[in-house]
């Protein structure tokens, strides 16, 4: 179904405008809701109308949901350097307010919700493979989403709430977090990981993502929640190992549990070392969504694409410290001495959604 009014949260972020980006090419009519109107140039340009509003503000987007045909919730606060407990409890009471008065308003409105929702949601399986009828057992940066879609779908159930979830991996592409924790590292010289990398995260190209929030908003049917990922999970390791390879004299390096909670809280280093295998079987069946890329044939590309636009750059956000030298290259594993002195600090990866990796503009 095409021709719709739908409006985007967090329409400039990497996420949000993509998401615009793939309406806007469907026939939708496209509304960006950014903070200030200094934000609304990229959101403009690529042909969306523009609304000025703050997610932590419910009165300056509830209405424009109510008289919207659907709307696309993926902004979030950004977070802090270190997430720790507070910043944590801050964050997770925004969303809160946010899904809260958007499922209000799109209720009155008889408006479509699409959700978002990451993988964090499912806690750590090690190298079991999750399906949406694994029961959510959040990490802690994920329980304020799993209560969320736990209420969506009881809405959808009991009220006759029109939403639909998707549960997206660790995004990929010219920019976001991938851009600040794993490019910007390599261009530093070394690609870090916790605990040896022994982890599964399960990735999604922000192309095909963007596909997968049309085909959701399009197909998902009301109460149901959708993994959005690609078909090969990685280990934080491989990832690491993949994009050093594509990037002049990157290395790779591990840091101690210890280290990373005092560089970056231990809420998030604990759900960063989740391990999540995510199969994407139900919005392949019921949205007809496939993933185009795969990570290792697609990274080559997005490093190609980051080196022509932003050369020189820095990382920012979360910072682990630098890893101890091996005679592999590879840095001190897990129970080894942290080597904090002088050392330079890098990025740490926050699955979308999770932790701050797409603000809302």
């Amino acid at each position: 179904m095409t021709g719709r009014r739908v409006l985007v949260t967090g329409g400039n972020g990497f996420v949000g405008g993509a998401v615009c980006r793939a309406l806007l090419e469907a026939g939708h009519d496209v509304t960006a809701l950014v903070r200030s109107p200094d934000r609304a140039i990229a959101a403009a340009g690529a042909g969306a109308r523009v609304a000025v509003g703050d997610i932590t503000d419910p009165p300056t987007y509830t209405d424009l949901a109510r008289r919207a045909d659907a709307v696309v919730h993926t902004a979030q606060l950004r977070a802090p350097a270190r997430l720790g407990a507070r910043p944590l409890a801050r964050m997770h009471r925004a969303e809160r307010v946010a899904r809260t008065a958007l499922a209000a308003a799109c209720r009155d409105g008889g408006t479509r919700l699409v959700y978002t929702s990451g993988a964090f949601v499912y806690g750590d399986h090690g190298e079991e493979w999750i399906t949406e009828a694994t029961p959510l057992n959040p990490s802690p940066v994920g329980r304020e989403h799993a209560a969320g879609m736990a209420e969506l779908a009881q809405g959808a159930a009991q009220h006759g709430l029109d939403a639909v979830t998707v549960v997206v991996g660790f995004v990929y592409g010219p920019g976001g977090n991938f851009r600040t924790a794993f490019y910007d590292q390599a261009r530093s010289g070394t690609v870090r990981y916790v605990a040896g990398g022994r982890n599964y995260f399960s990735c999604v190209h922000l192309e095909d993502l963007a596909a997968g929030y049309l085909a959701a908003l399009e197909h998902g049917r009301a109460g149901r929640h959708y993994n959005l990922v690609d078909d090969t999970p990685l280990t934080w390791r491989e990832l690491a190992e993949e994009v050093a390879r594509h990037v002049p004299g990157a290395r790779t390096g591990s840091v101690p549990s210890l280290a990373a909670k005092l560089a970056l809280g231990a809420p998030l280093t604990a759900s960063l070392t989740t391990s999540y295998r995510v199969a994407n079987g139900a919005a392949r069946t019921e949205l007809g969504w496939r993933p185009r890329h795969r990570l290792t044939e697609a990274v080559p590309g997005v490093v190609a694409a980051l080196d022509e636009t932003a050369p020189g750059r820095t990382g920012s956000g979360g910072r682990l410290p630098a890893p101890g030298r091996s005679r592999t290259g590879d840095g001190a594993q897990d129970g080894d001495r942290a080597r904090t002195g002088a050392a330079r600090r890098v990025p740490a990866p926050h699955p979308p959604n999770q932790g701050g990796i797409d603000p809302c503009d």
